[in-house]
């Protein structure tokens, strides 16, 4: 075998030795990578090529939009946003029979059009939704697997952080990768809530304790929806600016991010405290996710010279796999490497592979994209590295175990892979409204 494919190789079995030792991938990525450049280059060629290539993959004038769509949503939480979004579902749907379910599924739908982290909506529906469901009679286990699975809304429905990165990996335009994700969001949301209602009626492990209340009076469910007018306007901003071609994802999110925080002043809901906190945790995020970028450029670039990426993916395409086979694989890999590996960590690992793969079978990359996103979540809320998973535990400490946790959550992995098999057969569902944009 080539020296260059047995370094490549030898460069990802160190890769993984690290990640099994709790090296943070971002770091193994780039010790990996950057020994594996000066194997090639030699030290003074590497310690002058990394710099200006980590430059020009980050320099990029879309990710601007990772730390202002970050803001944006601390800013809409601190408003108290997402406590009026799941008050007025409440008291429109619960009265259903798994109605407060309901609520949580479509109260992060509405989270997710003025943010775009799966994180964000699981803290803070764990802190106001997850408590009242157990009083109203679900179990534990079931309310923190609603929390969590619909926590996968906040990046589908626009803004979507990971869909930047997905566009700045493969040059695909953001505007429209968020445009996509209306549709296949809503169809998230109803698979979501449909399957909730026979699961709290019919089934003897999850189903409910205690009465359904009545609903309220028609005249208190419609004045209490005006408190949804901030999220609204957030949505039309960002949402209706992208689609109409006004503005641009950047333009796009620093619209957002400050209307968020004058909606949250004019609320009187944003002071020091929480201007601080929405500040930090927006940088302590975005510091997260560029390592990652950063690490992968470095790695990828390593893989590209050794000449093992283009042997894979040449092997790949050569297989004449069919197209359906080929993403029922990738399925595969997406949620096995999501039992080790966080949402970002898994699109800079593989996208490099991947992409030449459907650049050859036609595939559109917009609706790759949705779908991507869509699968990425999977890993979210599977053992033993469900990042939404962790959050959640972290809100609610001691009130339940991990292991509840989890069990909770794969009861509705199906479901997300259902929306995959949707998508698949229905590829105009993510097609069509980018489609219809005028640029």
């Amino acid at each position: 075998m080539d020296a260059d494919l047995i370094a490549g190789l030898v460069g990802i079995a160190a890769l993984l030795i690290l990640m099994v030792l709790r090296c943070p991938i971002a770091f193994a990525m780039l010790l990996v990578g950057t020994g594996g450049l000066i194997y090639f280059m030699g030290l003074d060629p590497a310690i002058t090529y990394i710099p200006s290539q980590l430059f020009k993959y980050l320099a990029k004038f879309t990710f601007i939009a990772v730390p202002l769509f970050l803001l944006m949503g601390y800013f809409t939480f601190h408003g108290g946003l997402t406590g009026d979004a799941f008050r007025v579902a409440r008291d429109w749907v619960g009265h259903l029979p798994g109605g407060l379910g309901i609520a949580t599924v479509l109260a992060n739908a509405a989270f997710g059009a003025a943010a775009g982290s799966s994180l964000a909506a699981c803290a803070a529906f764990s802190k106001i939704a997850v408590p009242e469901m157990v009083r109203s009679g679900y179990s534990m286990r079931l309310a923190t697997g609603i929390v969590a699975s619909a926590g996968g809304l906040a990046i589908l429905i626009p803004p979507s952080i990971i869909m930047i990165i997905y566009g700045g990996l493969t040059e695909t335009s953001p505007g429209k990768l968020f445009i996509a994700g209306i549709i296949p969001g809503l169809v998230y949301v109803a698979v979501l809530s449909i399957a909730i209602i026979p699961l709290v009626r019919f089934s003897s492990t999850w189903k409910l304790q205690g009465k359904v209340p009545p609903p309220p009076p028609l005249r208190q469910r419609l004045y209490g929806s005006y408190k949804l007018w901030g999220i609204f306007v957030l949505a039309l901003i960002v949402i209706g600016g992208l689609y109409s071609g006004l503005v641009d994802p950047t333009e796009a999110a620093a619209l957002g991010a400050f209307g968020a925080m004058l909606l949250a002043l004019l609320l009187r809901k944003l002071n020091w405290p929480t201007f601080k906190d929405s500040v930090s945790s927006t940088l302590h995020a975005s510091s997260m996710i560029f390592l990652l970028l950063a690490g992968a450029s470095v790695f990828s670039t390593f893989l590209t010279r050794s000449g093992l990426m283009a042997l894979v993916t040449t092997a790949i395409i050569e297989l004449k796999v069919p197209l359906l086979a080929l993403l029922g694989l990738l399925a595969v890999l997406y949620v096995i490497l999501g039992m080790f590996l966080d949402s970002i960590s898994m699109m800079v690992l593989t996208l490099p592979f991947v992409t030449p793969v459907m650049v050859d079978k036609g595939i559109d990359f917009i609706w790759f994209g949705v779908f991507i996103t869509v699968l990425v979540e999977v890993g979210a809320i599977t053992p033993p590295v469900g990042l939404n998973i962790y959050v959640i535990k972290g809100v609610l400490r001691d009130q339940i175990s991990l292991e509840e946790l989890f069990l909770g959550a794969t009861i509705f992995v199906p479901l997300i892979l259902m929306v995959l098999v949707i998508l698949i057969f229905f590829p105009e569902l993510a097609t069509w409204l980018p489609g219809m944009m005028t640029h």
